[in-house]
């Protein structure tokens, strides 16, 4: 019998086998990849809240690392610390802020307006519970609240606020932006970004820059990280970027309707009087004869307002505009030269173009805020309420020009502001409340006065903001704006007067505020945390451990609590606790960079060397642009006595933070390698200037201040790293070697004898407590 002929696939159909077969795997092997990646636990949470358990009781709390599927990690800004009920409480009223950190209250969002309008409805509506809850972050934009808002509309909110513009230009996918690709349209952006909410894309992510497949900064510094991304107004790609914000802004109240929460849109606004623009460019069709005539008009406009001569300076502006009406700088100096000549109208005018014309868009402009307000007024009727926040901010202000009265700088807002803004939102919320809650009410909102006093306000916690803002606005591109110098003397007048406040009555009545404002909201996480610090401005450290550990308590998923608690019992001495508190830190978030630096320092000062620098590695794995891991390793190294590694380690840290106190720091400890420490003074005293905690630097400025002879001026360097960090023998050493030279002999006595506590070998200290202990007794004979 014969063998059955071999059954023949057609040729078509096996090439057609061929190319799909592929196809029908690929699926196949990214899903099994995906389980895998789930099953191991990689990659990060996507959600911006995350469901725990506190005290037995489920809540929602932020994702701190929510940012990283639209920035790369290392630049990754995190929410606000909060806690939310899963199940809203009777009597509760959930208003979500949206925004960037304008809304949030950046520097300090416990003084933001979504805080003052917390308590201007507690206080007028005492029955009702008002849960404000912030989602606002820096750096964010309308691609990244789009999904905030689709999540927030199955958190069972109430009413949604919404404040954003400031970042749509340099924020994620923004035209001038530094965290990845720029301006495509809002279809590719949102494939993107589908993608990186797997685990399988946070993987190829996470591949591409460790290949170096991005050109994204190594570390976050500030607005700075900008400059080299100008735009004029007209640039096409700005256009796109408006376009991209007109159709997630719509997207948003979208979400917000099919929820059936009511929304408050409102425009937002920016300092144009006190804030020059950041950026200038020429228009692009300026040949090189027009530029010169400009140049010359404009110098002699320069000249003529510095003498005080505003008419004739505004006719030479004016000229030069007709040439090129594009220069955004020059905006603004006709608008100064208007406001000088009482011409209001023209001076506005001019502000807002200088605003316009900013080729560093680090403010909403025009453009930005008419889509504001062309979005709400088609939405009108279908449950969107617009709020005019430009506006309001202007009418409160001088000329009705807004600028430092209500401003820190362009953007954010200062104590005053941020009332005002949050009495808007308020006066708007009221008009959207239920009649069950308007029954109850009071007749009239809380003055500021009476919010301040509810928030604690005092004169250390705006001393401490306003001193936050002076260090931000003293380093680029802030120095490089026409405004620099009139606003550093107006920073400077305003510290010395909140200074000048900081008297013990004052105190002890900030103290009974703070006391009282808990009383009456225990739970409250912000209060105690700026309470702590209070504590620790007002000599009353041995307490603000308490304080934050009640934080953390109310807060336990937020490592940064108990990393805070670690640094305040390293300056209590208490090495033990602080290394298990730091420990605490590591154990919510193993790669929390912060806890990592701490434990290093610790390690290090403890002259434990090897297990430093295995944190410091661990820090910078985690975080390549770590600045202070670079930093402190540096300082270890160099304490040891290896000055090359400790100066390519500054460099380093150098590289990440240009024309910052870090980089003043690698200059004057470069001079002092040279043997050219006189020269240094002047970078170590930038450094301290820029940031007053930056204790290396004051313990090398101290050494070279001693080396000049200034022995007063050196213990106050020493004593300022000795409060920071009392657990470094060497600073300990050096403050009582300058008391020892200034004749405070009690006082050196004891940080020497503080320093052989700290390192039993140190010969020179031993030897010092028995040199000061004969002078003492040469000087007291009878109390032999």
């Amino acid at each position: 019998m014969g063998e059955k002929p071999a059954f023949k696939i057609p040729r078509r159909r096996l090439w057609l086998f061929r190319i799909l077969a592929p196809v029908a795997i690929l699926p196949l092997v990214i899903g099994g990849l995906e389980l895998a990646l789930r099953l191991c636990g990689y990659g990060y949470p996507t959600r911006f809240f995350l469901k725990t358990k506190i005290d037995g009781k489920d809540y929602y709390v932020s994702n701190d690392q929510f940012g990283y599927r639209f920035f790369p990690p290392a630049l990754a800004r995190t929410p606000t610390p909060m806690r939310m009920p899963v199940r809203k409480p009777a009597h509760t009223f959930r208003i979500f802020v949206f925004g960037e950190s304008a809304a949030m209250g950046d520097p300090d969002p416990t003084f933001g307006a979504w805080r003052y309008l917390e308590v201007l409805l507690r206080e007028r509506f005492p029955g009702t519970d008002f849960e404000v809850v912030c989602l606002a972050m820096t750096a964010i934009n309308s691609h990244v609240i789009l999904p905030m808002a689709r999540e927030c509309a199955r958190r069972d909110g109430d009413l949604w606020i919404i404040y954003m513009g400031n970042n749509e230009m340099v924020g994620p996918y923004g035209a001038g932006t530094v965290f990845g690709s720029r301006v495509a349209g809002t279809t590719l952006i949102r494939a993107s970004l589908a993608v990186n909410s797997t685990k399988s894309g946070q993987l190829l992510d996470s591949l591409g820059r460790r290949l170096g497949h991005s050109s994204a900064p190594r570390t976050w510094s500030g607005l700075n990280m900008f400059k080299e991304h100008q735009l004029r107004y007209d640039d096409p790609n700005r256009l796109r970027a408006c376009e991209n914000f007109k159709e997630n802004l719509n997207d948003i109240l979208r979400a917000g309707q099919s929820a059936g929460v009511p929304v408050i849109l409102s425009t937002v606004g920016s300092n144009l009087k006190d804030c020059a623009p950041f950026g200038s460019l020429h228009s692009a069709a300026l040949n090189a004869l027009q530029k010169s005539e400009w140049d010359a008009l404009y110098q002699e406009g320069v000249t003529l307002e510095a003498s005080g001569d505003f008419p004739g300076a505004l006719k030479k502006y004016q000229q030069a505009e007709a040439i090129d009406p594009q220069y955004a700088e020059l905006h603004f100096r006709c608008g100064h030269c208007q406001l000088a000549l009482t011409n209001l109208e023209p001076a506005l005018s001019d502000f807002i173009l200088a605003r316009d014309d900013d080729t560093l868009a680090f403010r909403a402009d025009s453009r930005i805020n008419r889509i504001i307000e062309d979005a709400a007024e088609a939405k009108a009727s279908q449950g969107i309420y617009f709020l005019d926040a430009l506006g309001t901010l202007a009418r409160s202000s001088p000329a009705q020009i807004p600028g430092n009265e209500l401003f820190y700088e362009h953007v954010h807002l200062n104590f005053e502001g941020n009332y005002l803004l949050g009495r808007s939102f308020a006066e708007q919320t009221l008009k959207l409340l239920p009649k069950s809650i308007l029954a109850r009410g009071k007749a009239g909102w809380a003055a500021a006065e009476l919010c301040d006093r509810r928030l604690a306000v005092s004169a250390w916690d705006r001393f401490r903001v306003w001193q936050e803002i002076y260090s931000r606005v003293s380093e680029p591109p802030f120095t490089d704006q026409l405004n620099d110098v009139p606003r550093a003397k107006f920073y400077m007048a305003k510290l010395r007067d909140l200074n000048s406040q900081m008297t013990e009555e004052n105190r002890a009545r900030s103290r009974a505020v703070y006391e009282e404002a808990l009383a009456l909201n225990p739970d409250d996480y912000c209060l105690r945390e700026n309470f702590a610090q209070f504590l620790d401005q007002t000599g009353n450290l041995a307490e603000a451990p308490g304080e934050e550990q009640r934080v953390s308590e109310l807060l336990p998923q937020n490592p940064m609590t108990p990393c805070i608690v670690g640094r305040l019992q390293v300056r209590l001495g208490n090495d033990g606790e602080a290394e298990k508190s730091f420990l605490r830190a590591l154990a919510v978030r193993r790669d929390y960079v912060p806890a990592l630096n701490e434990m290093g320092m610790l390690m290090a000062n403890q002259n434990k060397t090897a297990e430093a620098a295995k944190y410091f590695a661990r820090s910078l794995k985690m975080d390549p642009g770590s600045v202070q891991a670079y930093q402190n390793w540096g300082f270890m190294e160099q304490n040891e006595g290896d000055w090359n590694q400790a100066v390519s380690l500054y460099q380093a840290a150098a590289n990440l933070q240009p024309n910052g106190p870090v980089d003043y720091f690698y200059h004057a400890v470069s001079l002092v390698a040279a043997d050219h420490g006189n020269q240094a003074l002047e970078y170590f005293n930038a450094a301290v200037r820029m940031d007053p905690n930056f204790w290396q630097a004051r313990y090398f400025f101290g050494g070279e201040l001693a080396a000049e002879g200034k022995f007063g001026e050196a213990q106050a360097q020493f004593s300022e790293v000795v409060r920071i960090r009392p657990d470094f023998a060497r600073a300990r050493l050096n403050d009582g070697v300058a008391l020892a030279k200034l004749g405070r002999l009690e006082e050196a006595l004891k940080e020497f004898q503080i320093t052989v506590q700290l390192n039993p070998k140190n010969l020179e200290a031993r030897q010092n407590v028995e040199a000061v202990q004969a002078k003492i007794q040469a000087l007291n004979p009878r109390s032999q």
